[in-house]
């Protein structure tokens, strides 16, 4: 049996009881005194945001003058990396600029030393970057028993096959413990 409900209880159980609402954003409010002025151009992603805001609810405070200065000083070096960067870009045009419309002002001895110190530099800089962390040779016994095995064996190496087979999975084991992180 089906009751039909009245107009006053309809409204009581309406859409104001079953509507969602959504989450309101967070917002952070800086005044513009307050910021440095070094840190005036800097972009802050929503992420970043969450973040300092969790870190401050669970520290219960803001930053530290101690972070703030770190954070200066990371932001001074990386300045400095650029502007050292942008100098060496332009000797680098001018260097070629100069060579394609001929005009020499300094020595040609002068031009390739420039050229040579700057690429030495950036070539110092990627292997401080890239290759500074060098992995031990886990697989180095595995390679001196190969090589003894085939100076003992002069005529016939494929006696070493078994330990090439085991230095082939060796190797194999640590490229996919590199390439993995551990």
């Amino acid at each position: 049996m089906l009751r039909e409900i009245s107009p006053h209880k309809r409204n009581a159980m309406g859409a104001g009881q079953s509507a969602e609402t959504a989450p309101k954003p967070e917002v952070i409010r800086i005044n513009r005194e307050e910021i440095p002025e070094q840190y005036k151009t800097v972009g802050v992603s929503t992420d970043v945001v969450r973040r300092i805001n969790a870190q401050n609810q669970a520290k219960g405070g803001g930053a530290t003058s101690e972070e703030a200065t770190k954070l200066k000083a990371e932001l001074d070096r990386e300045r400095a990396e650029k502007a050292r960067l942008r100098e060496e870009m332009a000797k680098l045009t001018e260097l070629q600029a100069r060579r394609s419309t001929g005009t020499t002002t300094t020595s040609l001895a002068e031009d390739i030393e420039d050229r040579k110190r700057i690429f030495d530099e950036t070539v110092q800089r990627v292997e401080k970057q890239f290759f500074s962390y060098q992995r031990e040779n886990v697989c180095s016994d595995n390679e001196a028993r190969i090589l003894e095995c085939i100076n003992q064996n002069r005529g016939t190496v494929l006696k070493c096959k078994p330990l090439a087979e085991i230095y082939e999975k060796c190797v194999t084991d640590f490229r996919n413990q590199v390439l993995s992180g551990k």
